[in-house]
């Protein structure tokens, strides 16, 4: 039995996350389509419009019809809105910020959660670190993530020890694998 792949490892945590929130009677939620599935089934679509009525047609640039996934996650909690967007890594010293030249929280989902906070919501980025049987979640905040991309930052890499520091620590619930994320709001809110 081989390591998953990072995609795996990252669908894994998103299951979780998943049954974490049926498993709660007190938060609402809805699963966010990620923007790779959906433009996946809409190039297909585009293709036979394209053959039909040529580049110039409605379907034309497919990509603009499909909007940049805010996060993973949309729930509510007591009446306040939270989105989730969920992260993995098997670095065992540290949560790697890039991946080559690509972010590994991008851009826009860092500024969609500043909006939902500045909105009177609540945004959290949950990033989980992979250790074979020794599994740990931590919750940061759209401003923590922007301080980890900043000048001030000036790493590549977040070390653990700066997520047991500054991060809320999620607990663990077990059989199966899930996290308490009604205590983490409560701890929140």
């Amino acid at each position: 039995m081989g390591r998953p792949s990072p995609q795996k490892s990252g669908k894994n945590f998103e299951n979780e996350i998943r049954r974490s929130l049926k498993s709660s009677r007190h938060i609402w939620w809805f699963r966010i389509q990620d923007t790779n599935d959906i433009t996946r089934t809409i190039k297909v679509k585009v293709k036979a419009v394209e053959k039909d009525y040529g580049k110039e047609g409605w379907a034309h640039g497919y990509k603009g019809l499909v909007g940049k996934s805010p996060a993973d996650f949309f729930t509510v909690f007591k009446g306040r809105p939270v989105m989730l967007e969920a992260k993995t890594s098997r670095n065992l010293t540290s949560f790697p910020l890039w991946y080559g030249s690509n972010r590994a929280i991008p851009k826009h989902q860092v500024s969609y959660g500043e909006g939902l906070v500045r909105a009177g919501g609540i945004a959290l980025i949950l990033i989980r670190r992979e250790e074979y049987r020794n599994k740990k979640c931590y919750a940061i905040t759209p401003s923590q993530a922007k301080y980890l991309y900043s000048k001030a930052f000036k790493r590549k890499s977040a070390k653990w020890e700066w997520f047991e520091e500054h991060a809320y620590k999620v607990d663990r619930l077990k059989a199966p694998l899930r996290w308490n994320l009604h205590k983490l709001y409560e701890q929140i809110i």
